[in-house]
């Protein structure tokens, strides 16, 4: 049976694990542009390297327009043809046959068990990982709640989001309030483009070891940084 985001598989099921180590690797500028065809490169080149399993399906969400299942070596052609905020997911685990881990050390998975790969695409729109709850305007200093709709494990912003004074988010003035009093500037928590890797803990390296999927990163984002939520829900 297939191993998909639903996590079917009786043998495989991690559900009853409770929570999970998320990260989030993402370009080191919000402002810098990432094209469809970037990311169908990056996809393709995580399916060559054996980090995603080509053999199985992967689930593609559009926003707005439903999910679907499709054969992983088709999903580089969906990405290329994204219009819209796309997002392409796949649940590997690491004692697989040819599986590569990009967390190994030492050539030992760390840890072992499943990779839930998500990457997204946002179009024009920004993704934020940690949703914040209201936006306080740089230009008039009103602070409004935010209600943001969910993609995947973030929240969409459209960058074109009027305040009540008539002023466009401004990512570098702009204050983000998160629901636990934290603020932060938008450009802080907002981005275009990211790879999330789910696993059942945190790894000891705080950044990817494996040089040649880093590479593959830095090619695509130009560039990254890296977020890390422990102790969170599982994707669903």
């Amino acid at each position: 049976m297939p191993v998909t985001r639903e996590r079917v598989d009786p043998i495989r099921d991690h559900a009853g694990l409770g929570l999970v180590h998320r990260r989030w690797i993402l370009p080191d500028d919000v402002s810098r542009p990432v094209a469809p065809p970037q990311l169908a490169r990056l996809w393709r080149g995580l399916l060559d390297l054996g980090v995603l399993n080509a053999r199985e399906e992967v689930r593609l969400e559009q926003f707005g327009a439903g999910t679907s299942e499709m054969p992983a070596v088709a999903s580089p052609g969906a990405l290329l043809a994204a219009t819209g905020p796309t997002l392409v997911t796949q649940v590997v685990w690491t004692d697989e046959e040819g599986r590569r881990d990009p967390y190994a050390m030492g050539g030992e998975s760390d840890p072992e068990g499943f990779r839930d790969y998500t990457l997204y695409f946002t179009a024009g729109s920004l993704l934020l990982p940690i949703p914040p709850v209201a936006r306080t305007c740089a230009r008039c200093g009103l602070r409004a709640p935010l209600e943001l709709p969910r993609f995947g494990e973030g929240v969409l912003l459209e960058p074109d989001a009027a305040c009540a004074c008539g002023a466009a988010v401004d990512l570098a003035r702009d204050k983000a309030e998160l629901r636990n009093g934290a603020v932060f500037l938008p450009e802080e928590l907002a981005f275009r483009a990211a790879l999330s890797i789910e696993l059942p803990r945190a790894p000891q390296s705080e950044e990817l070891p494996d040089a040649e999927v880093a590479g593959l990163l830095r090619e695509a984002f130009g560039g990254t940084d890296e977020l890390a939520d422990d102790e969170v829900p599982p994707a669903e």
